[in-house]
This record gives C-alpha cells, structure tokens and sequence, in this order.
C-alpha cells in the first residue's frame, strides 16, 4: 500500500520507486502508447481537432512523467499536470466521464507497466506484486478524486464568467453603449436570445430574476434579465408575429404583458415591440416612463398605451408637479380638500362622465357630485366642459398620484 505523507500526500514502497525510475527512460513510449489506446476507446477525444489531440499527447507525457518521477524519488504524488489537464479539458467540452475514462485508461497502463518491471526485479515475491498493485489503484482512486474535484471547480468557475459576461453584455445593451457591445462580441445567442426580433424591454420593481424568468419560459418565452437596485430590467424574445402564442392564440406583447403583470410584486412597465438589440437602450426609456406612470404601491404590468397622458406627466414629472400645485393650490388649501380630490378624480377616471355612476362609486348623492365638482371649478378658475382644462386637470392629478409617498 502507498505510504501516506505528512502534507497528506501518498508515496509508493520501494519496489515502484526502483521500476518507475527505469520507466523514466522510456516515457515518451509510453506516453505514444497512451494517447493511441485514449483516442481509440474514447470517442469523445477521437473527435476532437488535431490540434487538441496533440495537446492531449503533450499533457500524457508530462502527466506520465511527473508521476514517475515522484515514485521515483519516493516523494508525496503532485497533482499540478492532472489539474491543468483537467481544467483544459473541461472548458474544451471533454465530459467528465470520457477524463475519467482517459485517466483510468493512463493508470492501467501505468500499473502494467510497473508490473512487469517489478516481476523482474530479483527476489520479487507474489505478496511485494500484490502491494504494489494495491499502491497503484490507490494512487488511481486519489486522482479520480481529483478529476471529479477540479472538473466541478471548473464548471462552477466557467459559470460565473459566462454570468459575468452575460451582465456585461446587458449593461451594453441597456445602457447604449454599442461600442462596448461590439467589443465584447455581443450576439443574441450570448444572451440566450434570437439574433432577429421582435423583443420587448421590461422594467419590474422589487422582482425575483428567477420566478419571472421561469413564468416567462412556462409560457415559451425567452427572456434575459439584469438585476438592478429597484428590481429587474430585462429583454424579452417575442413569438413570430406571424405565429399566434400560446393555447388561446395571444398575441406575443399581450403574452407578456399578462405573464409579467402575474409575476411582478410590484410596478412594471413594457415597451413597445422593437426590432434589433441595440435598440433597447430607447426600449428601456419607454418601459421605465411606462412603469412610472403607475403611481407608487401599484401591483401590476402596463405599456405606455395604458395611459399616455400620465406617461407624458412621468416623463418631466418636476414641471408638471409644480403645474398641478399651480392649479389644484386652492383645492389643496381648502377644508373639504379629501372629498373634492376624491370627487374630481372619479370624475377623471369616470367613462362616461355620470354623475350618477360617480355618486354611486362614492356613495353619495349625484347633487353632492355636481357641487363638488362646480367647487373645484369656482376655486380654480377652470371650466370641466373646456377640453384645454380637462386635460389641465387631468394632468395634474396624475401628477399628484405619481409623487413619491
């Protein structure tokens, strides 16, 4: 049995280190020997290109002859060649089990290989060719250790770096910085998206990345988001216009107007359909203006259609919450302010205009709604049947609504 170190590593009884040491001389063979079984047995490394496979012959050799020389020296066994290897191959795309497999493949000839030599040393027993085969399955099962270990640190580590690109390329792309984008070899497929759209460019508050992306792919829809302090932005792939979405036939915005309103814990707005990536820096102005024409607690998803008037009041919210202290000033400072707010505001929001429908809303007369309303229009100067005013109105309630609590 291997010895084991005091670093923790295994060194071989004497009888190895005697026949590892002549082995050393005849390395190349080996390694020539080695790299024809793996490419044989192994499919997976005879499909690889050419130049590959000669750095696969490279790494037998230096793997073959780093273990040979520390059961040689009869020192503790490095691990540097088949960490290096193992790293290559993983990130060229070698599954773990076809390393494993060459790795196995490497040890078997190794132990043949010590074998035979050690059945010629004089005075050999059956029992020293015993501990020997022993020491050298138990060197095998430490580097499988190894491979296993390594080749997961790797898959973990190439995660996070195709995580980390994947943000980068994100920010290019919402921020505008197109030159950046081209720099970092921007494509759709690097975001897991279509290179051709249409896409639509989403903005949710206080959202979970992986609840909405899974709610979007439940509903066939690919999607690539980038964390932010107040929530998500994100890039969503919609069906071919001209296929319908979804078993009830939805059209593709209106799929992810419904999906994200289902999911978002709080504000979210979409933008329009839009055609190329590098168009989502303007896509996520309009989908922010979207989000922000909801006022503040609103639980749900619109697009600028929704309301467009109060997409126009988000857009320079400051100006028009000076205009709407201007014009609402004396309603605000008046004792009665909460009801003629409440009244004139279901007026706004009213389809009709009814009286009688606003009076139910607010359970109270048609008579108190009329004198509410005429109220207002005695304080501000501003007539409710002049378009000019409603709007004037309008705008400056929305206004009020928007301000941050």
């Amino acid at each position: 049995m291997p010895e084991q170190h005091a670093d923790g590593g295994l060194t071989v009884p004497p009888l190895l280190s005697v026949c590892a040491a002549e082995l050393l001389e005849r390395v190349d063979v080996l390694a020539d020997d080695l790299f024809r079984t793996i490419t044989a047995e192994i499919p997976p490394y005879a499909r690889l290109s050419r130049e590959v496979q000669a750095d696969v012959r490279d790494f037998n050799e230096r793997n073959l002859y780093e273990q040979l020389t520390c059961m040689a020296d009869r020192r503790p066994m490095r691990t540097d060649s088949t960490r290096q290897c193992v790293r290559r191959r993983a990130t060229q795309g070698v599954p773990v089990d076809a390393v494993l497999h060459a790795f196995r493949i490497g040890y078997r000839l190794l132990a043949h290989s010590l074998i035979d030599r050690a059945k010629e040393q004089p005075g050999t027993t059956m029992d020293d060719i015993a501990q020997a085969s022993m020491s050298i399955w138990s060197l095998l099962d430490a580097a499988s250790q190894t491979v296993n270990d390594v080749y997961r640190e790797t898959l973990v580590g190439l995660a996070r770096a195709d995580e980390l690109q994947r943000l980068l390329l994100l920010d290019a792309l919402l921020n505008g910085k197109t030159a950046d984008w081209a720099m970092l070899g921007g494509t759709g497929a690097s975001l897991g998206l279509p290179e051709q759209g249409p896409y639509i460019c989403v903005v949710a508050e206080h959202s979970d990345v992986t609840a909405m992306e899974q709610a979007l792919l439940r509903n066939g829809l690919r999607s690539a988001w980038r964390p932010r302090p107040d929530g998500l932005a994100g890039i969503v792939a919609l069906p071919d216009p001209a296929v319908a979405s979804g078993p009830s036939r939805v059209p593709g915005p209106a799929l992810v107007l419904g999906v994200v309103g289902a999911a978002v814990v709080g504000r979210a707005g979409l933008s329009p359909a839009y055609g190329r990536l590098r168009e989502s820096a303007d896509a996520l102005r309009l989908a922010t203006l979207a989000q922000a024409s909801l006022p503040a607690g609103t639980h749900r998803a619109v697009t600028l259609d929704h309301d467009p008037a109060a997409a126009l009041v988000a857009a320079g919210h400051d100006l028009a919450l000076r205009l709407a202290v201007a014009l609402l000033g004396p309603v605000l400072a008046a004792p009665d302010r909460k009801d003629l707010m409440e009244t004139l505001t279901a007026w706004l929001d009213s389809d009709t205009g009814s009286t009688t429908e606003i009076a139910e809303t607010l359970y109270c007369h048609r008579n108190t709604v009329r004198n509410r309303l005429d109220r207002v229009s005695r304080l501000t100067g501003r007539s409710l049947f002049r378009p000019a005013d409603v709007a004037a109105f309008y705008a400056s309630v929305r206004a009020l609504e928007l301000r941050t609590p």
